[in-house]
């Protein structure tokens, strides 16, 4: 498990102190605004530690150092965040001591079946005994100090109702940190689950004389929509802003959620850890956190608050930001036109008004940026040699303003030179502990020039030094283009509900079914409509269902109406729609899937019989096979008849999967046979092997000395997959080993989730393996064949070899042969001329003298005079396609009668600096009076362009720029 994954896996995060600031206005205890009016509240649950035992009926406890799964799987150490120590439910770790809870951590080593551990403590928790929403939670505790010391009163969701950590929330009601003895934090998790997971909070400065180590009350009160934090009586923060959201769902689950739900309590004294590192020789063992009691109370003279949904005002930034542009950009230097700042080394510092090229050497990322103008656009093209071990090994960045409360828009241009993925995010630096203001957004990028954008609300405090990442690393060596970045603020900008719908990640089509998301009312996506009949809509907090209140149904169905746009329904495919209902009195409701304008019912109108019990009810239809419709509506008729009617879980879900193979590679894997040499392909060792990997006889020879300690020491790969959802794929490939071995196949993504996976018995003689997967999402992934230990390690030194690999959409047609470049014209000059052109020179080039004509079968350049330079003169033929990711072969005839050297260019003719894109190196060829052949082969790396050109260079070429005859036969270019 990699070190970040198991730091953001955690359920209890670590609280970085830049992010958070001291209160303000702290002028002692006499400011009865900052007090907590205790009479308001009623004990209804505590434990006063009095007696001999800890309270079995009340705590229980989370035992170990790692996070498991259902089954007692291992999923992470340090309970996700690096912790050292392994909890027990031994008397030594926690017991009552003098009416008061003491948990110990002790310095002695424990074994299990993950690992050994150093230290011990103990984690007691409610859960399953006690849990509550709302209320107030006060708890007086004395607290240990030292380094890598990380004591801890918090909750968290007794069910995990909006989804995991952390979509469901956590409370951190009081953290410190062992080397800072004179603080406490409170904090907030909320957003999306991990690594979409966001917090806030702050710190509270206790007195200088008396740290965590003397006695504190520490309390958080809790009501809908507000919480508050208290330290001896003192406020010192409240928080009203959060939100949750399902991975499933389209937007944000409706406010207060997901601090709307029962919390148990938690309190554990953690060993090392991200919040405040690993012990040192100053810590002192064994340390203990002592709770003198832990009361809960609810209100007792006046109601809980009426949440308020937070409004999102103008955000104004303060004087010392970087203010928006005119156009309302907060990114300077949209055109690339200022210096690109390139940080390369640990202290090197960024520029804090433009653009920064960071490669720091620490994660390995190799690679150049340049600015290039596509079509009039400047965009910053970044060039990888090496993607290195991270997402963030190579980094387009540019800080930018962000003010709390606002909500922004990141838009921009980007593509690649083939199909590969780029994480964008913005957030805080260093100084703000990193943590994310928007999510960690992956765009697939493809060799067309595409737009992108992402919306995020800032809820942290402003920043006027965020940074907006383009993360470029750890996805493959294909260079970037990116152009027309903007950062817009645009709070307060209504969301359009009817717009087209994609269907959500769970395949339903519906967006908000469950009524339970966007505003308080619930009803985000849906339209509700009376004609001549007297009804309402509404969705309580309680059951979170649909109620539609109809006090005259009026005289037809269509009265009373529920609908929402927008479904993405595809020609020739099966639908299946579900949803649950019932209603006060017996009687019917019609549902229907209906064209924008009413005028086609794609699924002929259902009429369904409803009782007073919540059933589920569904329905089948196929779309016809000449009609897609992005706009159509679902609908549910209410009118006609009197009695209330519920709702619930509409799910829309395509049933049939009918892909678009006009838009999906049906070989997404190129050169598998290996006759383009290692072309497409990549490889790694790892320091704890040994081999290197060649291409031998058309296939591919790892010659591997050791194998190393993990499965991918020694690998062959090939990245940059597009891969479709829903499709079927065939993959094939040969192999042997001159050692009887394992070796491990899969197809993964660069966040290692495995599509396919296989391992499979090598000998010495060549087999055959052919698979078959189905992709469950559209992804960027590699084929990997990973060579390094397997289960006959240690094998000794042995050659594995590979050919044949091909991986292909099940079924599809046969790859064309390889044939001529559409354009090429006369390559025999069989027809003369015809076709060619000669070029003279020019003032700044210098002028050539001579002439072109076709003589024997062979173009012949009659030079008296070579220009000033390599270019003049010139034959050149234009209108040539060359397709992007495709590899070609140049083939050609020459000689001279004197020898000389001749330059041969590919590319893309420009009508202004640099004049020309070169699509291939370079060729320079030595002509001798002997008729030669000449072949190349190139991959274009470039955007497909149909009036490529090919150039054959005649003028001033350093030792080789004779005034002679040069003939040239059998021009040809192959797409191989």
């Amino acid at each position: 498990m990699k070190k970040t994954l198991a730091l953001l896996l955690s359920a209890m995060m670590v609280l970085p102190a830049a992010s958070i600031a001291a209160p303000k206005d702290k002028t002692g205890n006499n400011d009865l605004n900052l007090k907590q009016n205790k009479s308001e509240w009623t004990l209804v649950w505590s434990d006063e530690f009095n007696g001999t035992e800890i309270d079995r009926s009340k705590w229980t406890y989370d035992i170990g150092n790692w996070i498991v799964d259902e089954n007692g799987n291992g999923i992470t150490s340090g309970w996700g965040n690096n912790e050292k120590e392994y909890y027990t439910d031994s008397s030594e770790n926690s017991f009552i001591d003098d009416g008061k809870l003491v948990i110990k951590a002790k310095k002695e080593q424990v074994t299990d079946q993950f690992g050994t551990y150093d230290y011990t403590s103990a984690k007691l928790k409610t859960k399953g005994l006690f849990s509550k929403k709302y209320g107030r939670y006060e708890i007086k505790a004395k607290l240990p100090t030292g380094k890598g010391l990380w004591p801890a009163i918090w909750m968290l969701p007794e069910e995990d109702k909006y989804g995991t950590w952390a979509a469901s929330g956590e409370i951190d009601i009081m953290e410190a940190w062992g080397s800072s003895p004179h603080k406490v934090a409170g904090t907030i998790h909320y957003g999306e689950g991990w690594p979409n997971n966001k917090y806030t909070g702050k710190e509270f400065e206790l007195p200088k004389n008396r740290g965590i180590d003397s006695w504190h009350t520490y309390a958080l009160e809790w009501e809908p929509g507000e919480l508050r934090w208290y330290v001896d009586g003192e406020l010192y923060q409240t928080q009203n802003k959060w939100y949750s959201k399902g991975k499933d769902n389209a937007a944000n689950f409706s406010y207060p959620a997901l601090f709307d739900q029962e919390f148990y309590l938690v309190m554990n004294l953690a060993v090392g850890g991200w919040f405040d590192g690993d012990p040192d020789e100053t810590t002192k063992f064994p340390s203990q956190m002592e709770v003198d009691y832990v009361r809960v109370y609810d209100l007792k003279k006046r109601d809980y608050r009426e949440p308020v949904e937070p409004v999102a005002g103008p955000v104004v930034l303060p004087d010392n930001a970087k203010q928006p542009l005119e156009d309302g950009n907060l990114v300077y230097d949209q055109n690339f036109e200022e210096a690109i700042t390139d940080v390369s080394m640990p202290g090197d510092e960024l520029n804090l008004k433009y653009w920064n090229f960071v490669h720091l050497p620490d994660f390995g990322g190799v690679g150049s940026i340049s600015v290039q103008n596509l079509d009039g656009t400047n965009f910053a093209k970044t060039e990888i040699s090496n993607p290195g071990s991270a997402l963030y090994s190579l980094q387009m960045i540019q800080n930018i303003s962000l003010g709390n409360g606002g909500k922004y828009k990141v838009s921009f241009d980007a593509k690649s030179t083939a199909a590969r993925n780029m994480m964008v995010k913005v957030g805080a630096g260093a100084e703000g502990d990193w943590v994310k203001y928007s999510n960690e957004e992956s765009f697939q990028l493809s060799d067309e020039l595409k737009t992108y954008d992402f919306t995020f609300d800032m809820l942290n405090e402003t920043d006027i030094a965020a940074r907006l990442e383009f993360n470029l690393g750890g996805n493959g060596t294909n260079p970037v283009w990116i152009g027309n970045v903007k950062v817009e603020d645009i709070t307060g900008t209504p969301v359009d509900e009817d717009a087209t719908k994609q269907p959500l990640p769970n395949g339903n089509h519906v967006f908000n079914g469950t009524f339970d998301q966007g505003g308080m009312d619930r009803m985000m996506y849906w339209n509700f409509s009376v004609g001549e009949a007297s009804a309402s809509a509404s969705v309580s907090e309680n059951t979170r269902e649909l109620e539609v209140a109809i006090e005259d149904g009026g005289s037809h169905p269509e009265a009373v109406q529920l609908d929402q746009k927008g479904m993405n329904l595809v020609a020739g495919n099966d639908y299946k729609l579900s949803f649950k209902a019932r209603s006060d009195e017996p009687r019917k409701i019609q549902v229907s899937l209906m064209n924008v304008d009413d005028t086609v019912n794609y699924s002929g109108m259902d009429t369904i019989e409803l009782t007073s019990y919540m059933e589920e009810h569904t329905f089948d239809f196929t779309m016809p096979e000449d009609v897609s419709d992005s706009e159509a509506r679902v609908v549910f008729n209410f009118g006609g008849e009197d009695g209330d009617v519920y709702l619930d879980d509409v799910v829309l879900l395509k049933t049939s999967n009918t892909p678009d193979y006009g838009d999906i590679d049906l070989y997404p894997l190129k050169n598998g046979d290996f006759s383009d040499g290692f072309s497409s392909w990549g490889s790694y060792v790892h320091y704890d092997a040994g081999g290197q990997v060649t291409v031998e006889n058309g296939e591919a020879k790892v010659s591997i000395g050791h194998e190393g300690n993990e499965t991918w020491s020694v690998l062959l790969e090939q990245p940059n997959l597009s891969l479709a959802k829903g499709v079927v794929y065939e993959l094939s490939f040969a192999a042997r080993s001159t050692k009887e071995r394992k070796a491990e196949v899969t197809v993964e993504n660069a966040q290692y989730h495995r599509y396919f996976e296989k391992v499979i018995p090598l000998s010495d003689e060549m087999q055959q393996f052919t698979y078959e997967f189905t992709m469950p999402d559209d992804d960027i992934a590699s084929f990997k064949m990973l060579l390094g230990k397997n289960a006959l390690s240690p094998v000794g030194a042995h050659d594995v070899f590979i050919d044949n690999v091909v991986l292909k959409v099940r079924d599809a047609t046969a790859e064309e042969e390889p044939v001529s470049t559409p354009g090429i014209d006369n390559g025999t000059f069989g027809e003369g001329t015809a076709g060619w052109t000669a070029w003279w020179g020019d003032q700044w080039g210098g002028y050539a003298v001579g002439e072109m004509v076709a003589e024997n079968g062979e173009l012949k350049v009659a030079i008296s005079q070579v220009g000033g330079a390599s270019y003049s003169p010139q034959v050149f033929q234009k209108d040539l396609l060359f397709e992007n990711g495709s590899s070609y072969t140049v083939t050609f005839d020459a000689r001279a009668d004197v020898p000389r050297k001749m330059n041969v260019n590919i590319g893309k003719e420009l009508s202004y600096d640099p004049w020309f894109i070169s699509y291939m190196p370079t060729k320079t060829v030595d002509l001798t009076t002997e008729m030669k052949r000449h072949s190349y082969i190139f991959v274009m790396t470039e955007e497909t362009f149909n009036d490529g050109k090919i150039v054959f260079e005649l003028g001033n070429i350093l030792d080789g720029n004779a005034a002679t005859n040069v003939y040239l036969d059998n021009v040809s270019i192959i797409k191989n």
